[in-house]
């Protein structure tokens, strides 16, 4: 890791110091927007964007290191989570299929933290399967009319933007989908409540409802009827690929927060296994990252998946075993863990949410 990147683990370092209501917010809603609006002071919430929109100009290698270090710090994994998503639909979305028209307006404020976006692709009852999702967007002049209902939206309470993926066509019998960025303060556009979600606290999701809401065609991205094949797969992948980055940062964590409770030395043989473990972990998902980078290819499916998962599993399992040897109880702290943990390799296994 070069010397440039470990500048950055510093400064979430500096910022996650003395922080008391970590603990908290694992098992709460209560998102810590101040530590979001710190990490935009530092450009740290523009890891991918361009310098010259005021981000960072790193890759995904930069903001795998950066994730993995906030989690190391005690962030829980619902922050990380929801922090990935915001650096990923900022590049993914807005910076590789957008407009300039579009970089302009939001790219510099979402460099700072100071602009959040969303993605919705989900809908009620039936997921992101695109054979089932009816919101659909119809051409006026030089608009379009969106009407339609999303569901589990990430950070859609934060959101001031929404990349909304609807039908624009249909051709041979299958559906044609377009993204659209549409603003928070669209007539129409009416987000709902915080879901009451029980893991991954606090990263927020909440519905999206759309009744003619109106955007002008400057608002579309890339190419118009392809937007689930070039925008809504990839992103998918991207999130796969940085899941495991998450899990072995909260790991490392949950490791060094159990040998201090517990009164164990660093050199007790089980707890020597777990932390063996743990840099397995980190091994694994930075070499996913590195594939990905280095042959633009999925990563995501390298040979390096199915033995992070394995790892991972076999880490849970200690944890476990070692709680229940020593007669720890299970602590809130760990209750929240292990819950996450598991939710966390089912997104980055199973298909998910987008």
């Amino acid at each position: 890791m070069d010397g440039e990147f470990k500048e950055l683990q510093a400064k979430v370092t500096a910022l996650c110091q003395g922080r008391q209501n970590f603990e908290q917010t694992r098992s709460t809603h209560d998102f810590p927007m101040d530590l979001w609006q710190d990490l935009g002071q530092e450009s740290l919430m523009g890891i991918l964007v361009p310098a010259e929109y005021g981000g960072l100009g790193h890759g995904l290698d930069a903001l795998a290191c950066v994730t993995e270090h906030l989690a190391v710090c005690g962030a829980p994994m619902g922050f990380a989570l929801a922090f990935v998503i915001h650096h990923l639909v900022c590049h993914h979305f807005i910076h590789i299929h957008g407009s300039r028209h579009l970089w302009d307006n939001y790219l510099p404020a979402m460099a700072r933290g100071k602009f959040t976006a969303a993605v919705a692709v989900s809908e009620p009852g039936v997921g992101a399967h695109p054979k089932h999702l009816k919101t659909r967007a119809v051409k006026d002049k030089e608009a379009f009319i969106i009407d339609g209902e999303k569901s589990f939206v990430t950070n859609a309470p934060l959101a001031d933007l929404f990349i909304v993926i609807a039908v624009t066509g249909v051709k041979e019998g299958r559906n044609l989908f377009s993204a659209l960025a549409v603003p928070r303060t669209t007539t129409g556009l009416t987000p709902g409540n915080p879901m009451d979600t029980k893991f991954l606290r606090p990263c927020p999701h909440s519905t999206l409802t759309l009744e003619r809401c109106r955007v002008g065609s400057n608002q579309i991205m890339g190419k118009p009827g392809l937007a689930y094949e070039t925008m809504v797969v990839p992103f998918r992948r991207l999130e796969q690929l940085l899941v495991p980055i998450i899990i072995s940062g909260a790991t490392a964590n949950q490791a060094r927060h159990l040998a201090v409770s517990l009164k164990i030395d660093l050199g007790n043989e089980k707890i020597s296994a777990i932390n063996a473990m743990v840099c397995r972990l980190s091994q694994l998902s930075h070499k996913n990252v590195k594939a990905h980078i280095n042959s633009r290819s999925d990563g995501v499916f390298s040979p390096a998946t199915q033995a992070f998962t394995e790892t991972a599993r076999q880490y849970q399992q200690s944890v476990r075993q070692l709680m229940e040897q020593t007669g720890t109880p299970q602590s809130l702290y760990q209750g929240e863990f292990d819950k996450d943990l598991s939710v966390l390799l089912g997104l980055f296994a199973g298909p998910g949410q987008v």
